[in-house]
């Protein structure tokens, strides 16, 4: 067991922005602006955002094919007494996105760790849904490869709770008809695109939502509420 006091140096994770970029907390806009390098998933996405806060940092880019040596990077930075911020492409970081990797090595190392309280598509997405939201299950994307999306499925299909899936618009409907296939044709909520211009909320019977989605091309970023 570890336990982690308010030590120097620190990596911050730091929640930016699911749609609009003014929803950034002036607490986020503080750490940025004082960190000494900010680590992101996309320096394209970072650039803008922080173009609009008015901050200028160097950015350096980790995400899923360089975790591993960029988590090396950031303990080495850490060690030479440098504050880090880590973002996701949007919302907070270490949901579906290699932040959780950063965390357990700056634990590891015995590193102080601070997570700011933000933005995740994950709540709003189950508030808009109006299925029962107490008691839920978040399984974050369904694995791409169609046996393992089954096993899954077939694993949680007898759990009483919400489920709750993030999906990529070229896997969604392939998903939404495994849902059927092995969860039954249960009540489910669709919300795209959360806080965006083009934010759409979409609720009806998994198949009446796989029937939509096959003629219209999905497009942009969902989470999908299943009722338990």
């Amino acid at each position: 067991m570890k336990i982690i006091e308010n030590l120097k140096p620190s990596l911050f994770l730091v929640p930016t922005p699911i749609g609009n970029l003014d929803d950034i907390t002036k607490r986020a806009i503080e750490v940025l602006d004082k960190v000494d390098v900010i680590f992101c998933e996309d320096t394209r996405r970072a650039k803008i955002l922080l173009g609009h806060i008015g901050i200028e940092k160097k950015l350096i880019p980790l995400h899923s094919y360089n975790k591993e040596r960029k988590a090396d990077e950031v303990m080495k930075l850490l060690n030479d007494n440098k504050r880090v911020a880590y973002i996701s492409d949007s919302g907070t970081p270490g949901i579906s996105d290699p932040g959780a990797i950063l965390v357990r090595r700056a634990i590891e190392c015995g590193y102080s760790v601070s997570v700011l309280p933000g933005a995740s598509a994950l709540i709003p997405a189950v508030v808009m849904s109006g299925i029962r939201s107490d008691k839920f299950l978040f399984l974050g994307f369904p694995p791409a490869s169609l046996s393992k999306r089954r096993k899954l499925l077939r694993s949680i299909r007898d759990i009483q709770f919400t489920l709750i899936f993030y999906e990529s618009p070229h896997r969604l409907t392939k998903f939404l008809a495994d849902c059927v296939n092995i969860l039954g044709d249960r009540n489910c909520t669709i919300v795209k695109e959360i806080s965006k211009m083009h934010e759409k909320i979409m609720t009806g019977k998994i198949s009446e939502l796989l029937d939509y989605y096959g003629q219209e091309r999905p497009r942009g970023e969902f989470v999908v509420i299943i009722e338990g």
